[in-house]
């Protein structure tokens, strides 16, 4: 009976829809403020092209890792695992500690970005405000939200800004479309197709597309099989794609900025964002603030418990559950499973001084940050765009697919093309490291 019990409610946690929203929720971050500044030399239309290739190379690493998860659930018949678990098995313990603080520095430059973008909005709110309490407010009340109150009115602070975000994003398109299509047209003949133009950018847009953290959590949630994953991936990825699509060439149409003659000059992603028409720009604030408002939401619920297991694990006092750089979807109480249950809560224990001293240290040292290096926003996008998120998420899953395979663990031909295709997705991210 416990057995079917268990069956029971491993069934009713499967969802594809769930996990197609999921993806969707993820996609829009910090990185989609930073896109119309990385790509606003090349212009519309060789970006859009870059956009859909930089989404075919994105969604090709991601089924890797969905490939990869299943088939390390099914070696450990364990009911989820974590990217950092799956560069453990296939590079052993000591990278696996390599990978735990490359996810950390990861998931901190974003936690800044999302602070310096919104204390930024903040800023052109209440002019007047204090650089450090417009950085520090929204901070200070996520840490209140999530230190004091239960989940279910961190839940419903999310959906609310969700809600916000997408009705921003359709009023800015259809603002775009009728009040200013005469420049949205005319940013289409702006265009220069020069490499040293568009490459730059990609990054960031891998950064925007990418959702590689959760897939694993997908592969739990989808279904019972990797198809389900895999449709769960192709179908959740295109509805961001439309957006990232629609938000680049709505910006680069409606924005008044001045751009250096010179290349290497840096352009600030949310002074461009701000320049737009003034009839778009309370639409364009509403997304930002929501999209880096539900980011940073997310962050500051895993990153804590991030770290303590990362610690744990460099103490040697992991107790090795796979769980590491991500938030917890499952757990198991009393020998019961609850899987495909989002859980962000510990057991009473978790939340005692030491974890609140974490929190302290997650929500206000980027507040610092923010405060003391107005530029923070696009340098903290660019080490996550190439530094950490094309090692993690480029060099990492096809050099993983490889050592599986050549350990017959992983089926052969994930991907048209074999290991030529691994090889192609390979060189794509260390070029992209070394050009940049």
């Amino acid at each position: 009976m416990d057995d079917l019990e268990i069956t029971h409610e491993t069934k009713k946690g499967k969802s594809f829809w769930a996990a197609v929203s999921l993806i969707i929720g993820t996609a829009v971050g910090p990185g989609m403020l930073g896109l119309p500044a990385a790509t606003i030399r090349s212009g519309s239309i060789p970006s859009t092209i870059a956009l859909l290739c930089s989404w075919v190379y994105v969604i090709s690493s991601i089924l890797l890792v969905a490939e990869l998860s299943f088939a390390a659930m099914e070696e450990d018949n364990a009911a989820e695992v974590s990217f950092t678990g799956l560069a453990t098995k296939s590079f052993g313990n000591k990278f696996g500690v390599f990978v735990a603080f490359v996810y950390a520095s990861l998931s901190f430059s974003l936690m800044v970005a999302c602070v310096s973008g919104i204390g930024s909005i903040v800023s052109q709110w209440f002019p007047s405000m204090n650089p450090f309490l417009a950085n520090a407010i929204f901070p200070l009340v996520s840490g209140i939200l999530i230190g004091f109150f239960p989940f279910n009115a961190i839940d419903f602070t999310n959906r609310g800004l969700c809600f916000l975000m997408l009705f921003s994003i359709t009023s800015l398109v259809a603002i775009g479309l009728s009040v200013a299509r005469s420049n949205v047209l005319a940013s289409f003949g702006q265009s220069c197709w020069k490499v040293s133009m568009v490459l730059p950018a990609v990054p960031v847009m891998v950064l925007t597309l990418g959702f590689h953290v959760i897939t694993p959590f997908i592969c739990n949630l989808a279904g019972d099989s990797v198809s389900d994953a895999r449709r769960a991936i192709l179908v959740g990825g295109v509805v961001p794609l439309a957006m990232v699509l629609s938000w680049n060439l709505i910006v680069l149409g409606l924005a008044r900025i001045t751009v250096p003659a010179a290349p290497s000059s840096t352009i600030d992603p949310i002074s461009l964002l701000l320049s737009v028409n003034p009839s778009a720009l309370s639409a364009v604030q509403g997304f930002a603030f929501s999209a880096l408002a539900t980011s940073l939401i997310g962050y500051a619920v895993s990153f804590p418990k991030q770290l303590l297991d990362t610690w744990k694990l460099v103490s040697k006092q992991s107790n090795g559950n796979g769980r590491l750089g991500s938030v917890s979807f499952s757990s198991k109480e009393r020998d019961r499973r609850t899987n495909g249950r989002a859980s962000y809560n510990e057991p009473a224990r978790a939340r005692d001084g030491f974890e609140a001293v974490v929190m302290l240290f997650v929500l206000g040292v980027p507040a610092l940050i923010a405060t003391f290096f107005p530029s923070t926003f696009s340098r903290a996008l660019d080490f996550a765009g190439v530094y950490a998120n094309c090692f993690l998420f480029g060099v990492l899953p096809p050099a993983m697919a490889y050592i599986q395979q050549s350990r017959k663990k992983l089926r052969p031909w994930v991907l048209p093309g074999g290991n030529f295709t691994l090889l192609i997705l390979f060189a794509i991210a260390i070029i992209l490291g070394i050009w940049h």
